[in-house]
């Protein structure tokens, strides 16, 4: 997943929904609440992409057994 630059756009329009919804401030509440959850998610996925990218992947080797080295 690629992560998406900032864009300043993207903030103008949240700012714009949030002054549609100030006569609703039950939606109002709703969508502050949205806004958190996805901000929350969209960084715990980056947190667990960078933690993967830096985690090595364990392999082990292929060991001899007893009768293979007596040959």
């Amino acid at each position: 997943m690629a992560v998406e630059k900032l864009d300043i756009r993207n903030i103008i329009e949240i700012n714009k929904i949030k002054e549609l919804l100030t006569p609703h401030p039950d939606l109002g509440t709703l969508f502050e609440l949205v806004c958190l959850l996805c901000n929350e998610r969209l960084n715990n996925e980056k947190i667990e992409k960078n933690i993967n990218d830096l985690l090595e992947e364990n392999i082990e080797p292929d060991l001899s057994d007893h009768e293979s080295d007596e040959e």
